[in-house]
């Protein structure tokens, strides 16, 4: 960039300056706009440095100096008489820098007699004025800040396995369900010989008797069952939430957190009916209300408990002879069967019986434990659980209103969610309810 150019920039640059001090530019301006003019002030400085440096290498300073020394040009390089003064609170911030003693004693260090110094501190000192930008106020600072909102959400934590996913679903589409219940068997299995003979039975005894039959030759043995017709009425579970209209169009995805929610309920309420619903409608008849289910009583610790419940299960001569699938405990007995350590204490130093770092779910004498709040305190299931159906009508669905009451006309919303069904235990003693203290 040639000398002249130079030249005529850094006059341009200086009678701007001249303005922003004595002019009134900066009254009735906003905040944003004085600060700008601040800005442009000090970047002029800056630049005004540096086209000094550059002229003096091009050895055109002195045409420069020569110019500045002119009586009509130096009021642009330096601060002269300050204006009548001004009530303090009638200024605008910007007004009030330029007009502060602080800045016209630093302006005269930068630029003595209207030329830039040697070694000048280009940056401007602190300067205290009355009013301040404040963030919090909505007409100072705060109109520029912004708040940066987060609207992911954090879900109630969800149970990996229920026990839903323990037991045998199905579906129907009548309102009442009929199924067949196991009541008792006696099993007479046994090898049984090459039959001899074709003969029939031989009956021997005079009239009117008692008459005496002989077993026929090769004759299978004949097992006993029983069972029984069980009927369960399809009823719902469910729950609503209101919400207004414009929350809902505002939410973004308000809904969706919501419907979430609501699902989430319904299967929690689902899972401890099954567990210890008590069968007076519309409740469901759970597993420990149901009749000619197993019991054990506390014996020494859980996992011994645990233990003998699975053995009279599997025991044909006091259960169903089915192997038990899982173990159902709430919260408080799990967290006990996870600090128990070997040696039988729950308190003192060794190692913990079951592996704190493994895998979930974990398995204890081959069974799945399952971690439920709605299992009954001190109190836990063990069985073969797909002896017992959950026969879906409805799947849990959400639905949204505006007819309720007078919801249209408030522009209110109802949210429904809601699941129909029926539960049943086929066989009760492939069950067993444990006493856990």
């Amino acid at each position: 960039m040639s000398t002249n150019v130079l030249a005529k920039e850094f006059e341009r640059l200086a009678q701007r300056n001249a303005q922003l001090l004595h002019t009134d530019e900066g009254d009735g301006k906003s905040i944003a706009q004085s600060h700008e003019l601040a800005t442009e002030f000090d970047n002029n400085l800056t630049r005004l440095e540096e086209i000094k440096n550059l002229l003096e290498k091009a050895d055109r300073f002195d045409t420069v100096q020569a110019w500045a020394a002119t009586p009509e040009r130096k009021a642009a390089a330096f601060a002269a008489d300050t204006p009548a003064p001004r009530e303090q609170k009638s200024r605008t911030p910007g007004r009030q820098i330029l007009d502060s003693a602080e800045f016209k004693s630093w302006l005269a260090a930068v630029a003595p007699h209207g030329q830039i110094s040697d070694g000048a501190r280009v940056q401007s000192p602190k300067i205290n004025i009355k009013d301040v930008l404040v963030t919090g106020a909505s007409g100072s600072g705060g109109a520029f800040f912004r708040t940066d909102y987060d609207d992911g959400y954090v879900p109630y934590v969800r149970a990996q396995l229920t026990v839903r996913d323990l037991v045998l679903n199905a579906t129907t589409d009548a309102d009442v369900v009929e199924y067949t219940r196991a009541v008792a068997h006696t099993n007479v299995a046994a090898e049984t010989a090459e039959a001899t003979t074709s003969a029939d039975p031989a009956i021997s005894g005079a009239s009117p008797g008692p008459y005496t039959v002989a077993a026929a030759s090769g004759v299978k043995p004949e097992g006993e069952f029983t069972w029984v017709k069980v009927t369960t009425t399809v009823n719902p579970i469910a729950e609503g939430a209101t919400i207004t209209r414009r929350a809902l169009m505002n939410g973004g995805q308000l809904q969706s957190i919501i419907d979430d929610e609501l699902r989430y309920d319904l299967a929690a309420r689902l899972n401890s009916q099954m567990i210890a619903g008590n069968g007076t409608d519309p409740n469901i008849r759970g597993i420990r209300n149901t009749t000619g289910i197993l019991t054990q009583a506390f014996s020494n610790n859980i996992i011994e408990t645990l233990r003998k419940g699975k053995t009279k299960v599997t025991n044909p001569a006091t259960g169903s002879g089915k192997i038990p699938t899982a173990a159902v405990l709430n919260p408080t007995d799990m967290e006990t069967l996870d600090l128990f350590r070997v040696g039988g204490s729950t308190t003192t130093d060794g190692p913990f019986l079951l592996n704190p770092y493994g895998d979930r779910p974990q398995r204890i004498w081959g069974m799945t434990l399952v971690e439920e709040p709605g299992m009954t305190a001190a109190k836990a299931v063990v069985g073969f659980f797909r002896d017992a159906t959950l026969w879906d009508r409805q799947v849990a669905t959400v639905e949204i209103f505006d007819q309720h009451k007078d919801f249209a006309a408030r522009n209110l919303l109802y949210m429904l969610a809601e699941w129909w069904g029926a539960f049943g235990v086929r066989q009760p003693k492939s069950f067993c309810d444990c006493s856990t203290a």
